[in-house]
């Protein structure tokens, strides 16, 4: 067991812990109700016995001094016994209906007679015990047979038994079905943050390694002609810039500090950072602004937004390829040559990438975070290809 449960993740050790907790807590209420009920149905049968036999009790004690025979005349129901004892002279009257009536007169010791007064149970009997004086002193005993009371109360505890095995069970599933649901927010975020964090630091390495290794070089020519080697420096440190601003997008996106922001200088600003790696892949921009678009938002937001969609027009665009940037009174398009996209529908998933390989740069999270954006202030954003093009549209409403 403790092998099992050292294999679990901790969210599946939390799940089977709040199961457990529920089970105990539902036991003890099933433990408590059953018992109640158990309890309610046994006080309830002797309550009606007792009435019964009291009953018969009081009418017995008018005719006692009268006439002791007149007691034959009283109908006792099957299974019940009568004993009336007279203290002064020592005789006893016993009348049993249990297998058939019977009755005797006999002579008793009254040092031996039980004169217990109250009920109580005695083997398989349940008993009244009654002190009368009058013109001489009785003391009358009367009881039932409640081995049929005991066998109802045996299947009533079967019963009860049975029915809490089966709640308890029942609640077992539903804690562990419920405290499933509950913590499949969490488990899924704490896979999706392993896998961040994986791909993070397998994404890292490269840039780092290269840092690296450009330092070392650079150490070796004794900073002599260092150009190539800063470049590559400049590059991965962009990459690195890069790769922190997305994971920093993860967080809910802020409606804080909005302000009026001009598209086209936006994106101006964005294209010069990406200055160099369009040069390496020889990829040729241009910009088609029917007129001026100011959007009110979170400069970072919008920034970020910008960053990715570019980012990917060039990433996945093909070397002397062409990005159109259009835009117009309420929307911007950025479209790219390049192989047509496979799956529109899995685009905006977090961590999905077209390139299954890997050799592509990027944690697949930059349409998940683009979308998440135009999510959080209502912008539409769609994607369509053709032919020649890739294109990624929002819509600013």
């Amino acid at each position: 067991m403790i092998n099992f449960l050292s294999k679990l993740d901790e969210i599946d050790k939390i799940r089977i812990k709040i199961t457990a907790f529920l089970i105990f807590i539902s036991s003890i209420i099933v433990f408590m109700l059953s018992l109640s009920i158990y309890l309610t149905y046994e006080n309830q049968k002797f309550v009606e016995i007792e009435d019964k036999l009291k009953s018969k009790l009081f009418e017995i004690l008018p005719i006692l001094d009268q006439d002791l025979g007149k007691v034959l005349q009283v109908d006792l129901e099957e299974g019940t016994f009568l004993c009336v004892y007279i203290l002064d002279t020592q005789k006893k009257l016993c009348i049993n209906k249990i297998n058939g009536i019977s009755y005797n007169f006999s002579n008793f010791d009254k040092n031996n007679l039980d004169t217990t007064v109250g009920t109580k149970v005695v083997g398989n009997f349940y008993q009244i015990g009654y002190f009368h004086k009058s013109s001489k002193e009785y003391c009358i005993r009367i009881g039932q047979n409640i081995n049929k009371v005991n066998e109802d109360l045996k299947k009533l505890r079967n019963s009860i038994i049975l029915s809490s095995i089966a709640v308890i069970f029942l609640s077992g599933f539903l804690a562990f079905s419920v405290s499933g649901r509950l913590l499949e927010p969490i488990k899924k975020q704490k896979t999706n943050l392993e896998h961040t964090l994986s791909i993070i630091s397998h994404d890292l390495k490269t840039p780092i390694s290269v840092i690296n290794t450009n330092l070392y070089i650079m150490k070796q020519k004794n900073f002599q002609s260092i150009e190539n080697n800063l470049k590559q420096i400049e590059k991965n440190l962009d990459y690195i810039k890069n790769i922190i601003s997305n994971v920093d997008a993860l967080r809910d996106v802020s409606t804080k500090d909005l302000e009026d922001i001009n598209i086209s200088n936006l994106i101006d600003d964005i294209l010069k950072k990406f200055d160099l790696k369009l040069k390496e892949k020889e990829i040729s921009y241009e910009i088609q602004k029917e007129e001026d678009l100011v959007v009110k938002a979170n400069k970072i937001d919008l920034d970020v937004c910008f960053t990715n969609l570019i980012d990917n027009a060039i990433k996945y665009n093909v070397k002397n390829g062409q990005i159109i940037i259009k835009v117009s009174k309420n929307k911007v398009s950025i479209s790219n040559t390049g192989k047509p996209i496979k799956d529109i529908k899995k685009i905006f998933e977090k961590f999905y990438r077209e390139d299954l390989s890997g050799t592509t740069e990027g944690l697949g999270l930059g349409l998940s975070i683009v979308y998440n954006i135009c999510k959080k202030y209502n912008w539409k954003i769609k994607v369509e290809i053709d032919e020649k093009l890739n294109t990624f549209t929002i819509e600013f409403i």
